[in-house]
């Protein structure tokens, strides 16, 4: 009887056991692409909110929003305003100090 019942469950736990760790596995790994993806995201965009501001100088504020949107276009870089101006934000903070 004891072993009619391991059979059963190892026909059954260990294969669910299984499938469960590989979702887990495949979930951590698509966040762990994604954390990669965001990170190279900001350090382009940081880069290229300083190359614009190198470029233009102070002032000059569309033409230098215009220079980060075309360059992250040409990479195929997703990009908001919004990412845009929390950059200057940054930027503008560490220059302060």
């Amino acid at each position: 009887m004891n072993e009619v019942v391991g059979e059963v469950l190892k026909g059954t736990l260990l294969p669910g056991l299984g499938a469960i760790l590989l979702a887990a596995g495949v979930a951590l790994a698509r966040e762990y692409v994604r954390h990669l993806r965001d990170a190279r995201l900001r350090r382009v965009l940081l880069s290229l909110v300083q190359a614009a501001e190198q470029i233009y100088g102070a002032g000059k504020g569309e033409a230098k929003r215009r220079y980060v949107r075309e360059k992250m276009k040409e990479k195929g870089l997703p990009l908001t305003r919004e990412d845009v101006e929390a950059t200057v934000y940054g930027v503008t903070q560490d220059t302060a100090r």
